[in-house]
């Protein structure tokens, strides 16, 4: 049997959502304060990562010499290293990939820790969501845009965006074919 609850008790209770309540993960609050990412792409982030890792699990407990182990290896491997999620093509280092894995490599934190753009983190995305970012010949205005391994030596910025940090600079050239 349980008691009767008091008048505060039934006050507070009204307050608290049992249905949509989420618990605060510590870890979770920092990584998306750290990568400027929002609640459902952390989310969406660490169920590709458990994904990856149940499948490199499964991949493991099959037999070495299986041709359908060693392709869908290779496969998942390839993948993986030309996202840039893993550094070696080792089926060992799929079962660590993280949420981080994949955050480090969004378009805001590249061009932050490639040294393209000094700032917070916030104003970087501000930048990506007004078009002033550009891989290869496409603009791109998504932060959360995966930079993979062949497009990142082709980030830059737009040409008008880029006269203007030239001329704040001091390094513009006024001639123009």
């Amino acid at each position: 049997m349980v008691r009767k609850l008091k008048f505060h008790e039934k006050k507070l209770l009204r307050k608290v959502n049992f249905i949509q309540w989420e618990p605060n993960n510590l870890n979770e609050i920092r990584m998306m304060k750290k990568y400027g990412v929002d609640r459902e792409e952390y989310a969406k982030y660490r169920k590709v990562c458990s994904e990856i890792r149940k499948l490199a699990e499964k991949l493991s407990t099959l037999e070495t010499d299986d041709n359908f182990r060693n392709d869908c290896t290779a496969q998942l491997l390839e993948k993986l290293y030309s996202m840039g999620i893993i550094n070696t093509k080792r089926l060992k280092h799929c079962r660590q990939v993280s949420v981080s894995s994949f955050c480090r490599r969004r378009i805001p934190v590249f061009i932050s820790k490639s040294g393209m753009f000094n700032g917070p983190l916030e104003v970087a995305v501000k930048y990506i969501k007004h078009g002033h970012v550009r891989v290869g010949p496409h603009v791109v205005q998504d932060p959360a845009f995966l930079v993979t391994r062949d497009q990142e030596d082709f980030i830059t910025w737009t040409d008008k965006f880029r006269e203007n940090i030239d001329t704040y600079n001091e390094k513009r050239d006024d001639y123009k074919d």
